[in-house]
């Protein structure tokens, strides 16, 4: 199988994208509409090409960023892939788990001004090129499926979650390094005076809302920390999307879904909640990272200080992306006015409150995404109209002389 093989219509991968959540080797009992089944076949996963398309579709690397935005300071890096992300800065990391284990699909290391690139775009890249990238790139994290108790997941979907067979998808994001990023970007653009709206003053920043420095709109701490979970439920968002038309195309199944108690799905992964220091209504712990393989730009990974001069760092520092080894752009005057109010206003915000975000997590799932191979048998009986050439050949195609669970 090559890419030119495998070359479906994007037209036909929209209109035949559809949630088909009874996987091979599934069982539905309860007697939904008439539709209770239990498969005749044993389940069988993903092949490693699929899961590297998969993987790929969601989070793949495909060059640099057109960048015409460079001189307002915004990005982060210049690293393009597959789903948008803001300021290029790669809030969303790719986690996935099936039969073999869990495992992290390692987001490009933040070198800014490092433009080789992994996968290069548009039609030269191949599916050998793929599937090595994923093999240069995934971190096995836990032997086995991650044992998510069954009691943690919705009834809805409980009947089809995380089974033998499965693949599932977890895009976790991190809301770190953009939080500080945006941050000094509205503050260079639009000189937002920072609020705390509990005491009804400057939220660290008097001195340059006196010398006018800050003279634009009032940003509440409540405000600006609603901005980045959007944000970054977008681009997982988008991420997943593509995850779905990558499926469509190759003919198997999935479905995203929410329907899950996700901090619990955190804490199988490994993550660390860090305990507010501060009591206060909205007081809660603060997922920061998995030790070792992801941690948070932000305390007690890092001090406020460390957490904002490395994020400045990123931005002009020498290897950074305007410094000396990558843009080469001159400092704008207001920088250093930009990095100090940034610290100050982070610093108000973890000494008064004892928790950055104070009212948003440091790291999130904004959902969960699930592939398969689908039960037939399922589908030709009680939905027939939903049966697409592609399902009908999949096995034809992609695993030829393998049984497939038969």
């Amino acid at each position: 199988m090559t890419l030119r093989d495998f070359n479906p219509s994007l037209m036909r991968a929209l209109v035949e994208r559809r949630s088909k959540r009874f996987p091979v080797g599934g069982a539905l009992r309860a007697r939904r509409g008439g539709l209770a089944h239990e498969s005749s076949e044993k389940p069988y996963p993903l092949s490693e090409e699929e899961t590297a398309l998969l993987c790929f579709a969601a989070a793949g690397t495909t060059g640099v960023t057109t960048e015409e935005i460079r001189h307002l300071m915004g990005h982060l890096t210049c690293t393009g892939r597959t789903a948008g992300s803001p300021c290029a800065s790669m809030t969303m990391h790719l986690f996935y788990t099936d039969d073999e284990g869990l495992f992290y699909y390692k987001s490009p290391t933040l070198c800014p001004s490092d433009r080789a690139i992994r996968l290069c775009s548009g039609g030269s890249v191949s599916l050998q090129a793929i599937v090595q990238d994923f093999h240069d790139h995934r971190i096995k994290l836990q032997d086995g499926r991650l044992d998510v108790p069954r009691e943690a997941i919705g009834a809805a979907f409980e009947s089809f979650v995380n089974l033998p067979g499965t693949t599932m998808f977890i895009p976790l994001a991190d809301t770190t390094r953009e939080y500080i990023n945006l941050l000094m970007t509205g503050v260079a653009q639009f000189r937002w005076q920072l609020w705390d709206e509990v005491t009804h003053t400057p939220a660290g920043v008097d001195r340059w809302v006196e010398n006018g420095f800050l003279n634009g709109p009032r940003i509440t701490i409540h405000q600006y920390d609603q901005m980045l979970p959007w944000l970054c439920s977008l681009e997982a968002g988008m991420a997943m999307q593509n995850c779905a038309l990558m499926v469509s195309a190759l003919g198997i199944g999935c479905f995203p879904m929410h329907t899950i108690d996700l901090p619990t799905v955190m804490r199988c992964m490994g993550m660390r909640f860090a305990q507010p220091s501060v009591a206060y209504p909205q007081a809660s712990p603060n997922p920061v990272g998995i030790p070792g393989v992801l941690e948070g730009t932000c305390p007690p990974n890092h001090s406020v200080d460390e957490a904002v001069d490395a994020v400045a760092e990123l931005k002009w520092g020498e290897g950074g992306l305007y410094g000396p080894d990558g843009y080469n752009l001159s400092r704008p005057k207001l920088y250093d006015d930009v990095v100090e109010v940034s610290r100050e206003f982070c610093r108000y915000v973890y000494n008064t409150y004892g928790r950055l975000p104070k009212y948003a997590d440091a790291m999130f799932i904004p959902l969960l995404f699930q592939a398969h191979h689908i039960d037939l048998e399922f589908y030709e009986r009680h939905l027939p109209d939903h049966v697409t050439e592609a399902e009908r050949d999949h096995r034809r195609i992609w695993h030829a002389g393998e049984g497939g669970g038969v």
